[in-house]
């Protein structure tokens, strides 16, 4: 009688069980099913403040690109990219990622004392050879003129002590002495690695963003000068904090918002100079290379010069011959306002959006200096320098 009983009574919770793991189904499917079509009726979003970028735009159809791998591609980005509450599922996601103790959230690692750092890219060799087989021929074609290439290497490399355990990282160390040995004579190589190996506890990079910092750019400005050509320095500088509230790249693409950092500029002590700025996207002139706007947006770094442009003049009242045109990504935004003091005129071109023939504004110009400035990572997978130079 007891057996009937337990096994009526067994025979009854699996069919609770049953049903139950059946409402769990249904309601799982549903939830999905609500979520997905909540993505498709909302309106697109075009830039996500929380990743400070541009979303993926529904790629435009056609019968034959269905079997197009680009296309299938782009579609998944926009299917991401356009999902509803995608900000909410990106804290989850690395709320979990942490719980579970994985210190790489979406390409970058988080190291010590919350330093959030970028994986660098593979680099593309070949592009890489003609970049620097551009910057050969260019040297040859403007013998009298001092050119130099300063090709930082970024927080993985140089703090490579703040690195997860095991973390991977690519060694720059090698590729600066690759690129080295390429490049023509006529180009001096500046490497401020030891410099900021040496400063490193100062803060040399951002611990939200993959810049290097106002201060890191202020090391290595006074140990390239002599490789410049600069001479009677600039033997002081006031530091102003700008703001503690910058959250950047790195923290916006991870999802980890654990800290935010300090933005410095160095202003120049005992110098009387007065300069004009003028950038490619506004014509109109401005006596600061800061640009005070910024400060209210997400991306606070975009306080050097607004960001990045295909042209930004700069004309001081240095008296002296010495004109100078910086080939930069944005690493030399913090850069460039060290070297003010030392030229007449600044000209700062990213070949990522210049389309202009640089040999006729040498020419009209009557450039003197020119500098290669880049961060490693951009440098080694730039598809955009040899374009530019080989305009004649």
């Amino acid at each position: 009688m007891k057996s009937k009983t337990h096994e009526r009574r067994s025979s009854n919770g699996r069919r609770r069980n049953r049903g139950l793991y059946r409402i769990m189904a249904f309601g799982f499917i549903g939830g999905v099913a609500i979520l997905a079509i909540a993505s498709i009726l909302k309106p697109d979003t075009h830039f996500s403040e929380e990743e400070n970028r541009i979303l993926t735009e529904f790629p435009e159809f056609r019968k034959e690109k269905l079997v197009d791998k680009e296309y299938m591609d782009k579609l998944e980005s926009y299917t991401s990219d356009q999902f509803i509450l995608r900000d909410f599922w990106i804290k989850m996601k690395v709320q979990c990622d942490l719980i579970l103790g994985k210190r790489e959230l979406n390409g970058a690692y988080l190291g010590k004392e919350h330093y959030l750092m970028q994986i660098p890219s593979e680099p593309n060799w070949e592009q890489l050879e003609e970049n620097l087989e551009g910057m050969n021929r260019f040297a040859n074609r403007h013998e009298g003129m001092n050119i130099n290439a300063m090709i930082v290497p970024n927080a993985v490399y140089v703090m490579r002590d703040y690195l997860p355990k095991g973390a991977p990282f690519q060694d720059q160390g090698k590729n600066m002495k690759k690129l080295q040995k390429k490049l023509s004579d006529k180009i001096g190589f500046i490497d401020v690695t030891k410099t900021l190996q040496q400063h490193v506890d100062e803060g040399m990079y951002y611990k939200t963003d993959h810049h290097w910092t106002s201060r890191a750019a202020f090391y290595s400005f006074k140990a390239a000068a002599s490789q410049l050509g600069i001479e009677n320095m600039v033997k002081d500088y006031t530091t102003y904090a700008v703001t503690d509230t910058f959250s950047g790249t790195l923290a916006s693409r991870s999802g980890y918002h654990k800290t935010e950092d300090l933005i410095e500029v160095f202003a120049p002590e005992g110098v009387d100079l007065q300069y004009l700025v003028s950038d490619s996207d506004d014509g109109e002139k401005r006596p600061t290379v800061y640009d005070k706007e910024a400060l209210k947006e997400k991306d606070k770094y975009q306080l050097f010069f607004g960001g990045n442009h295909a042209r930004v003049d700069i004309v001081t009242t240095y008296n002296t011959t010495r004109k100078l045109v910086v080939f930069k990504d944005s690493y030399a935004n913090c850069f460039v306002p060290f070297l003010l003091p030392y030229y007449s005129e600044i000209i700062m071109i990213d070949p990522r959006y210049y389309y202009e023939n640089v040999e006729t504004l040498i020419a009209n110009k009557n450039i003197t200096d020119v500098l290669f400035l880049y961060n490693m990572d951009t440098f080694m997978t730039d598809n955009s320098i040899a374009g530019v130079l080989g305009r004649e």
